[in-house]
């Protein structure tokens, strides 16, 4: 088996890399500063056999829905594909009045949390 091997990211690597959100999130702003992040998920192959036997909608993929407080929402609307992660930590930092490590703590765990959610993806420089 050839190929080459991914290089482990180090951390200053990861804080280079620029989120973009996936672009079939759609937003729903609500009163007081929340903020709705509704996004397409698909069936497991499980639930999609248990559904064609039911006799079900056959659709694939179904709409999840996540709410954001103010914090994740102004977090999320620092993500425009053009600012790198350590620009959003800086920027966030600022406008809460936290130093940049526990900025960094925070807003590395939520992005981390979207990616596995699907609604971001992160791009290398």
């Amino acid at each position: 088996m050839t190929g080459k091997k991914k290089k482990a990211w180090t951390k200053q690597d990861a804080l280079l890399c620029i989120p973009e959100k996936n672009t079939g999130v759609e937003e729903l702003f609500l009163d007081g500063g929340d903020l709705v992040l509704s996004f397409p998920v698909t069936y497991k192959p499980f639930f999609m056999r248990l559904r064609r036997f039911l006799r079900s909608d056959p659709k694939s993929t179904f709409r999840r829905k996540i709410q954001l407080d103010r914090l994740g929402a102004d977090v999320w609307s620092l993500l425009d594909g053009k600012r790198d992660v350590k620009t959003v930590i800086r920027e966030f930092a600022g406008r809460h009045g936290l130093d940049n490590k526990e900025a960094e703590i925070s807003v590395t765990h939520f992005l981390r949390s979207l990616g596995q959610k699907g609604l971001i993806r992160i791009r290398e420089r």
